[in-house]
Order: structure tokens, then sequence, then C-alpha cells
């Protein structure tokens, strides 16, 4: 039995369970009717929270007017079964959908401008659109104005004559809805599309350099996560059967947010222990009404000095943790020697002897009157290890800057391939064929090792946000052979054995390695490294050489070197331009580089050319 289907049985025994004690219990009116009412009001909560934890937790992108999509779902889908002729039975799954719909495309319309921006300036403009949403529907005749929207059909009240019965039917509704976009958020979270999304709230530049397009992945966050919380609005109204738009105020969002940071921001489950918790507490002390509020504040004081983190942080509670962790043990246990593998890339290139793979011509950048860049001219062949040094503040990075689109040149031309690349978005210069590494390493930190490698595969597959959520068969054959692929470039890294650690934990070196393997992930032509010995001891350093020069042996890709290591530099660069004040002051081999005067004088200096030759070692 695999893995996906022992998830699938452990969950559906599960849930059957639950469902069958909770619906058998209200049937025969074993629980009243004032609790299947908070039994439905926390699902509704589940629903709304977690829908919230897609834009917060996994985007990591604060979010304050979720209220808002919520109250257009619930207007849109009230006003559409009562303006129906239709049996309630058929117009509740089209009113709910149709809620659905229209909030999701006013996610879409806000998040178009606000996704632009992050922080605390997201959180004042989703505040600012939330509130909008509240009073526009306070002001409208045909939403019932300041007085609200009544006589809308209750579920309660619409199935059966038999009130216990038709409560029945109505927790079944409510509850197998919540488990379907459950689901749907899980299996999302868990596709390229959700590792894609992860991958942003971690490093958002990191996300953009190795092929993610981050604006279009936070737009689809946002506009799922309307969509949800338009279907959570829609339960609602036929729940209550009466909405006033005060109701979706400010402090309502606020509640959804708190029950997401009391759960962990980014754990689905979290967010539905938290909902249980935070809905059914204030009516456990329903007794103590005087001193309710103090408790449940209290409560909440404690768990955030002792959790801040929350219940269970980015983890997700899972009935298989255990069998996983026991198969973990058994793999480090009887793990095999496995003989090594031909890495089943395919490359997209074509094979450019004697043709430049990357060359700038005069490139040039200002900032404001600053000139960071001036006329640099660099060329690189295929399968060629070059080096370009120079002392702090020379430029460099912001050459590697100008290379993969983060800036673009106010002067000259950057071509990869013969195509010219200057204005492109970073994501889609990794698209053709350039990766880099950062000077300070830059990893999903929360992501496994595995997952950091999975996640560069995301421009190399196919499957749509449909497929991912829907788990169908082109998705699990992608996933499958991503899985493949990844596990076996991790090998060539000697790396196989850490797959499932998380990457935070790591060895300094590790990560080094890691940020190039992820690299090499995305399939480049040309690789850049900057500054990859940094922070290394001396044996670590030798080990990185000697990858070096395996990734340009194996994986057919040319390197750009910065760096300040000259042992390192000298010992593996066929070619080296210097740098200094964003000119290029030098071009040659090694040997021609280490004696030229104008380099000795502007970064080598005569002392280390003397006294240490090639093996010397500069740290400017």
């Amino acid at each position: 039995m695999n893995k996906k289907t022992k998830a699938i049985l452990l969950n559906t025994i599960a849930l059957l369970a639950v469902y069958l004690f909770l619906t058998i219990l209200i049937a025969n009116k074993g629980i009243n009717n004032y609790v299947s009412g908070i039994l439905i009001t926390v699902l509704i909560t589940i629903i709304m929270t977690a829908s919230l934890n897609v834009t917060t937790g996994l985007l990591g992108q604060l979010a304050l007017g979720h209220a808002g999509f919520m109250a257009i779902g619930a207007y849109a889908s009230a006003l559409f079964t009562r303006s129906v002729g239709m049996a309630f039975g058929l117009s509740l799954p089209i009113s709910l959908l149709l809620g659905g719909l229209m909030a999701a495309i006013f996610g879409f319309l806000i998040g178009t401008p606000a996704l632009r921006l992050t922080g605390d300036y997201l959180a004042i403009i989703t505040l600012g659109f939330g509130e909008i949403i509240r009073v526009v529907i306070e002001n409208l005749e045909f939403t019932g104005g300041a007085a609200g929207l009544t006589r809308i059909t209750r579920m309660s009240r619409a199935f059966s004559s038999d009130t216990a019965m038709s409560t029945a039917v109505q927790f079944s509704i409510v509850f197998w809805i919540t488990v379907v976009i459950i689901a749907s958020i899980f299996t999302l979270g868990r596709s390229r599309h959700g590792r894609a999304i992860i991958s942003i709230r971690e490093n958002a530049v990191a996300s953009e350099a190795i092929g993610i397009p981050t604006t279009r992945y936070k737009l689809l966050a946002f506009t799922i996560a309307a969509f949800f919380a338009g279907i959570a609005g829609g339960l609602y109204a036929h729940q209550t059967g009466i909405l006033n738009a005060k109701i979706f105020g400010f402090n309502k969002s606020i509640e959804y947010l708190v029950i997401v940071v009391l759960g962990g921001m980014g754990s689905i489950t979290g967010s539905i222990i938290a909902s249980f918790i935070l809905v059914t507490l204030p009516e456990m002390l329903r007794s103590m009404a005087e001193y309710r509020l103090v408790i449940y504040s209290l409560a909440l004081i404690l768990m955030m000095l002792f959790r801040p983190s929350g219940l269970l942080g980015t983890r997700e509670f899972s009935l298989l943790n255990f069998w996983e962790w026991a198969e973990r043990q058994c793999r480090r246990l009887f793990k095999r020697k496995v003989s090594e593998t031909r890495m089943p890339f395919k490359p997209h290139y074509d094979v450019w002897e004697g043709k430049p793979v990357l060359e700038t011509r005069n490139l040039g950048i200002s900032f404001g009157g600053l000139r960071a860049s001036d006329d640099v001219n660099l060329c690189l062949m295929n399968n060629e290890i070059v080096g370009l040094i120079g002392p702090n503040g020379a430029g460099k990075t912001t050459i590697f800057n100008m290379l993969t689109g983060v800036y673009i040149p106010t002067d000259g031309d950057i071509n990869l391939l013969g195509k010219r690349i200057n204005g492109l978005a970073p994501h889609e210069i990794t698209k053709n064929g350039i990766a880099r590494t950062f000077q300070n390493i830059r990893l999903f930190k929360s992501m496994t090792v595995l997952e950091n490698i999975k996640v560069a595969f995301h421009s190399r597959m196919h499957y749509s946000t449909m497929s991912g959520i829907l788990r169908n068969s082109n998705c699990t054959s992608e996933e499958r052979g991503i899985d493949i692929r990844a596990r076996e470039l991790l090998r060539v890294f000697q790396m196989e054995d850490v797959a499932d650690a998380q990457s935070s934990s790591l060895p300094y070196g590790q990560q080094r390695k890691l940020e190039i393997c992820r690299a090499l992930a995305s399939n480049p032509k040309v690789l850049l490294l900057d500054e990859p010995a940094a922070g290394m001891n001396p044996m670590e350093t030798v080990e990185l050489m000697q990858t070096i020069k395996t990734i340009r042996n194996r994986f057919s890709v040319a390197i750009l070197l910065i760096e300040h290591d000259m042992k390192l530099v000298m010992g593996i660069c066929e070619r080296i331009y210097v740098l200094n004040y964003g000119k290029v002051i030098a071009e040659g081999t090694p040997e021609e580089i280490r004696r030229n005067p104008h380099v000795i004088a502007a970064y080598l200096g005569s002392a280390e050319v003397q006294g240490q030759g090639a093996g010397g070692t500069v740290h400017a």
C-alpha cells in the first residue's frame, strides 16, 4: 500500500466516523439545535480561516479585509435564492458557486493593484477595500441598505418538516463542502502551484530567480482565497436567514486573522483546530458571562507568550505522521547503495560550439546620478568557467542583477543564446537559460531539501491549477517524475540521505551546495555563482572547487563566478574579468591577470602576488 492510498484510507475512515457520529446524534436529537448551530458555525469558520491561510499563511501576505469577500459571497448567494423560482435544493449549490465566483472576481480586481505592495502597505489596502465593500453594500437598495437583507431561506428549515432531520441535512451539506474545500487547499499546497506560492513566502527574490512568476501566483492565491470565502459567506447567509453588512466589518476580519495566527500561519490543520477552540470557548464560558471575555483574552495572551508560532506553526497534523517517521527510519537503517544514474535532463538548447552562450555589449546602468556600471563587455563560451573579480563595490553583483532581470540596464544589450533578453522578467530569463545563486544564501527554509529542488522544476512542469487541486493523472504522473529527477540530482551532489531534512537544519557548506543544486534544477545553460565560497572553511572550499568542475562537465553549463578567494578563482577559472568602479579594467587568463599591473594596483596588491602567487587569497 503506497503513501497516497494510506492517507486516503485513514482520512476517509476518520471523516466518516466523525460525520456519522455527529449526524446520527443530530437526527435523533442527541444534540439540540443550539449545539448543532455552533457546530455549523465552526465549519463555516474553518472555511474562512483556511481560505485566509492561503493568503496569510501559504503566501505570507497580511490581508485585513477577508470578511469583505465573505460579504460579497453572502449577499450574492442570498439574492440569487430569493430571486429565482427553483427548488431550494437546486438553487443552493448554484447560489454558493455564484457567491464564490463573485468574490473571486472582486479578489482578482482588488489583488491586481494591491499585490504590487507587501507588508503593512498591503494590509492597509486590503483593510480599506474590505471597508469599502461593507459601506457600498450598506448603501445599495437591492441589498436592503443599512437595514440588511431578510427573508433568506434557512437550510435548517428547507429540507424537511422535521426540524432535527432538516438540521442533520444542513450539517451534512456544510460538513462535506468544508471537507472538499480543505482537501482542495491541501492538494493545491502539495502541487507545483502550492510549492510556488510557499516559495514566494519564503523568499520572493529567490523564487523569481528559479523561474516562478511571483506576481501571477500572488494573484492566484488571493483569488482562490476570495473564492472559498465567498462560498463560506453563502453558507452563512443560508444558516442565519438574515444579513447585515455591519457583521462583515473590520472586527470580523480580525477575528479570522486571530484564529489563523493561533492555529499557525501556514498550517491548515492548525486553522481547523483553532477554529473549533475559539468558536466553542466563548459558548462554553457563557455561564461566566462577566468573566468570559477576560478568560478568552487571557488564553490568547498566554498562547502567544508560550507558543508564538501558533499551535502547529507551519506543520500539519496528519494521521500518517508516525507511519512516515517509521518509514524514514527504515530507509536509513536499510539504505541500499544505488548505482549512478544518468540525469534524465533533455536540454532544449542548441549546441553553441564556437559561439558565445552569453554576451553583453556596452552594458551599463545608472541609479539617479550614480553610474554603477559602464560599458561592460562580457563573453561566455559553452562549458567555460569565467571569473568576475574586483574590490567590494566594484559592481559585480549589479552585473548579476542585470543579467537576471532584477535590474533593467539603461544602456547596452544582453544576449543569451543569440537572443536579446533586456527587459525580460527574472522568471522569464530563468526559463530562457540563466540560473543564479546569491551572496547571502536564499533557501526556502521551511521546506525540506527535496522540496527546495522540486520547486525549481516548476517551469518544466505543465499540469494546471485545477489538476493540482483534483490530483488527477496528469498531476500525479508529473509529480512522480519530478520526485525521481529531484532525488537523482541530490544523488549527484551526495545529498540524497538528507532529502527529507528541513533545509535550515543543514550545515553551512551543504546549504551552499543545495542552493547550487536548486539552481541547476531549472536546467540552465549559464550558471551565475555569487561568492559561493563565502563563509566556508578551507576544506569546504576545496570541495566546492571540485563541485564546480563537476557541474561544468556533467551538466554542460557555462559558469560565471564572483569570488574573493583567489585560490579558488585562479584554480578553476579559464578566463577572468576584473571590474573596478563599474568598468572592466582587464580580461585574460589567470596568469595574465595575476601579472597585470592595473589589476595589481586596483585589487590584488603586489605583496600578495609576489608572496603567494596563484595560491594567494584576497578578501577585499
